[in-house]
């Protein structure tokens, strides 16, 4: 399994990428990394590590993608940077993932263009695990972020995908699938929402009907369904809340009498490890499903054992081969781009 590995993104720079790769292949010794970007800055990184040379490959790329950049500025402009080379070596079987915690919109762009998608998928989306009381402990929330303008038969492929993943990655039988609208009733939702109701329900899933806010960490559903528009402002929110209840609890610390004080000093701990569940900048990456290839997004404050988790991911995503699944899903199920 190779896996390359975008080296110059993110906020935190190539340490943290380095170091995050080094693990991974410390703990799946059938990965080997090929991490892109400019060889001297990586070199130098690499240095301060113990790993096997064979199973680590540093491919040179001068130009470097900054989190400001446009896409289009990325696809035009930049055809000699860590992300564009990247995605070359996956298009030329050199390697069979790519990873990167860089500029999102433009990782999305080049994958997009370099590695097509998968035959009679609209639009790809972006997924990610949501912490609930899911038996297997999370709810895949999609999209987030790829698509904010959808129709019904793009969100149909998106439950498509989802329900899939739910079934490769986390061995969930019959993975129950829910729209994401203002209530369980019929009547509730706009018209892309009645429209796409009617569609899933036609199709052969575990169809619940809609669903609601709270049902994304509720248990209810494996995956839930909306648009990137509504699925980003999700996440985020998710990951500002459980920030605040821990700035809540220090602020409350410094004005209370030592019971509360030792009280919430107990409480802290386990309300980090849970934000830590909860915040996707903290924790693996978000798979690009619907893309001819495997493409993963991490994000830019990603820490080194997220990127170790993430290149895992990938690995497994790959040998899952869920990419050809989903194409032959679509046929079953009738729902292809035009």
């Amino acid at each position: 399994m190779r896996i390359a590995v975008d080296g110059m993104g993110g906020d935190k720079g190539p340490a943290i990428l380095v170091t995050g790769a080094v693990d991974a292949l410390h703990q799946d010794p059938e990965l080997t990394v090929l991490l892109v970007g400019q060889e001297d800055v990586l070199r130098r990184e690499l240095v301060q590590h113990k790993y096997d040379p064979r199973r680590l490959q540093v491919h040179h790329a001068e130009e470097e993608i900054h989190m400001e950049d446009s896409p289009s500025v990325v696809v035009r402009q930049k055809k000699k940077s860590s992300l564009h080379v990247a995605n070359q070596l996956v298009k030329t079987g050199e390697a069979e993932a790519v990873f990167t915690a860089g500029n999102t919109g433009a990782a999305m762009a080049v994958s997009l263009l370099t590695l097509g998608r998968i035959p009679g998928i609209i639009r790809p989306a972006l997924l990610v695990d949501f912490p609930s009381n899911a038996p297997q402990g999370s709810t895949s929330l999609i999209d987030v972020g790829a698509n904010v303008d959808c129709k019904p038969n793009m969100l149909a492929q998106f439950a498509i995908m989802g329900e899939l993943w739910q079934r490769q990655m986390y061995s969930v039988a019959e993975p129950r699938v829910g729209l994401l609208s203002l209530g369980e009733e019929d009547s509730k939702g706009n018209d892309l929402i009645h429209e796409t109701r009617e569609l899933l329900k036609s199709l052969k899933l575990n169809f619940i009907g809609n669903v609601e806010g709270q049902d994304i960490v509720n248990g209810r559903a494996e995956v839930v369904v909306c648009d990137g528009f509504v699925g980003n402002a999700l996440l985020k929110f998710g990951s500002g809340i459980a920030r605040m209840f821990i700035e809540f609890l220090k602020r409350d610390m410094l004005h209370s009498g030592w019971m509360a004080r030792w009280t919430t000093g107990i409480m802290l701990p386990i309300l980090r490890r849970f934000y830590r569940k909860l915040d996707y900048q903290e924790v693996g990456s978000a798979p690009m499903l619907g893309i001819n290839g495997v493409s993963t997004i991490g994000h830019g404050k990603s820490s080194a054992k997220a990127i170790k988790n993430a290149l895992l991911q990938a690995a497994k995503f790959r040998h899952q081969d869920i990419n050809h699944k989903i194409e032959a899903a679509l046929r079953r199920q009738g729902v292809v781009e035009g």
